[in-house]
């Protein structure tokens, strides 16, 4: 019989207790390393006003991580398309913490993991769809599957921008903002004139796309809530995160709105 003495029972307790505190260390390090790592789309502190006596965003809070589709909601005029504007870098808030990925920015364009679709079309009016697509988007595969396997464009494709509808215009936009390769998209009314069809497809391809994130924004708010993973309401300069329908009658739509579903 092998007998083991007391105190090589000691020292292998001392190892194993070693390399248990050493695991449990390495696994933490790996922890936070991840965490670090975690894509997000991250804005703080934003104050901005038009006026010295009027201030439309105070202090204001709103991230996104890789997955989500945060839906923006809020009145007319209560500042969020200037929100928007504000983290892509195109206008100069008075105060903002803008951070991407964990790289802080003064502008947000100044990284290529963020798009930004303003209401406002920025496509022009004397090219073909087909010239369009060939200068704005970089990648021929993707060319290709725009202009041949996208049914709404292939339909369209061989007219000038200015000959389509307000509605098809913002398809296309959308269309060619989203073969970027960024991170994060901000879309200030994606929907926009679009038809029920249009707007079905967007919906589906803004969902499908695990690999970014989206902060959307849209007068049509039913379509907001159809969309997004999360919403946060713009209300008094400032960001609430809405949890339930009862809240949105609480500080967004008349009491009963939402009684018949």
């Amino acid at each position: 019989m092998v007998r083991i003495s007391q105190h090589r029972i000691f020292e292998d307790k001392n190892n194993l207790i070693y390399i248990l505190n050493q695991y449990s260390y390495l696994k933490s390090i790996f922890t936070v390393a991840m965490d670090t790592l975690k894509k997000l789309l991250y804005a703080d502190s934003i104050e901005f006003s038009y006026t010295h006596s009027v201030d439309i965003l105070t202090g204001v809070h709103i991230q996104c991580e890789i997955g989500e589709v945060v839906g923006l909601l809020g009145r007319n005029g209560c500042g969020k398309s200037t929100l928007m504007k504000i983290i892509f870098g195109v206008i100069k808030p008075k105060l903002a913490f803008i951070r991407i990925n964990d790289i802080r920015y003064s502008k947000g364009y100044l990284s290529k993991n963020i798009c930004y679709l303003p209401q406002q079309k920025f496509l022009p009016n004397y090219l073909a769809v087909t010239d369009v697509i060939k200068l704005m988007v970089e990648d021929k595969i993707k060319q290709n599957a725009l202009l041949n396997d996208d049914e709404i464009i292939v339909t369209i494709k061989n007219q000038k921008v200015a000959e389509l509808s307000g509605g098809e215009i913002r398809y296309l936009e959308l269309m060619i903002l989203l073969q970027k390769n960024s991170d994060f998209y901000l879309l200030d009314e994606p929907f926009s004139g679009v038809s029920p069809y249009m707007k079905e497809r967007i919906q589906q391809i803004i969902l499908s796309h695990n690999d970014k994130g989206f902060i959307i924004s849209d007068h049509h708010y039913q379509t907001v809530l159809e969309t997004a993973t999360r919403i946060v309401l713009l209300q008094n300069g400032g960001c609430r995160r809405i949890e339930s329908k009862k809240d949105l009658e609480m500080f967004y739509v008349p009491e009963g709105t939402f009684d018949e579903e």
